[in-house]
């Protein structure tokens, strides 16, 4: 199970409509969703006309996408306006930059209009590496190779994010599910637990603390999870 497969089966679930992606590139995930309303959000978009046309093709409704090229916090700030006429983000998929303090952002920023019933979906949770888990200003400064010779990817320190809300928050339901780099759910609604980190204790932690208590940390699930939280909460 992937991202992608979590995406559909949470909007086919929750019969969702309005879709939102942070970090859209060349589309891999946002052209397959299938959304009635579509908006993505990128500073720099890599999706070529043809491949815009191959998904009208595939799918009428991708013709009235929306496409922001800007950063997050410039799009939710210019156009709240038209977000709050929404009558609220369905799903949002977050896989922006993979920041702490960022990713934390885009979370908070999704909440504001996010439906009583809504989800938001964020990549990158759970780093199986030291290597993948670095804490830099981008994707280029990452490493690409690890000591093995193996291509890495860059997850970042959005880890903290999930513990940051599961600390912090006591309306949001906040888990991991293990695969595909960690994928985290979150809605509104009662936590299954809490964590007790200061923001202090949280900026302050390494990988090595995720990797002595990952479980607890993320309050990480199987894949197959997901099939029993969408059937509790639809």
């Amino acid at each position: 199970m992937d991202r992608l497969d979590i995406i559909q089966q949470t909007i086919q679930k929750k019969k969702a409509q309005r879709y939102l992606e942070i970090g859209v590139k060349k589309g891999k995930v946002f052209l397959q969703v299938p959304a009635r309303r579509k908006i993505a959000v990128d500073p720099n978009f890599k999706i070529s006309f043809k491949k815009k046309k191959d998904a009208w093709l595939q799918d009428a409704s991708n013709f009235f996408n929306k496409y922001y090229e800007m950063t997050s916090d410039d799009f939710f700030e210019r156009y709240h306006r038209r977000l709050q006429r929404l009558d609220g983000i369905d799903v949002a998929f977050i896989d922006g930059l993979h920041r702490y303090r960022q990713s934390l952002k885009d979370v908070q920023n999704c909440l504001t209009y996010l439906s009583p019933n809504g989800v938001i979906i964020m990549h990158d949770c759970n780093p199986a590496s030291e290597a993948e888990a670095v804490e830099v200003a981008s994707r280029e400064q990452a490493p690409r190779i690890n000591s093995q010779g193996q291509k890495l990817g860059w997850s970042g320190d959005v880890w903290k994010t999930i513990v940051h809300l599961r600390s912090t928050r006591e309306d949001l339901n906040v888990f991991v599910l293990d695969c595909d780099h960690g994928v985290g759910i979150i809605t509104k609604g009662r936590p299954e637990n809490k964590l007790d980190f200061t923001t202090e204790m949280i900026e302050a932690l390494a990988y090595e603390d995720l990797v002595r208590n990952r479980e607890q940390i993320l309050n990480l699930k199987p894949p197959e999870y997901l099939h029993q939280f969408l059937r509790a909460n639809s």
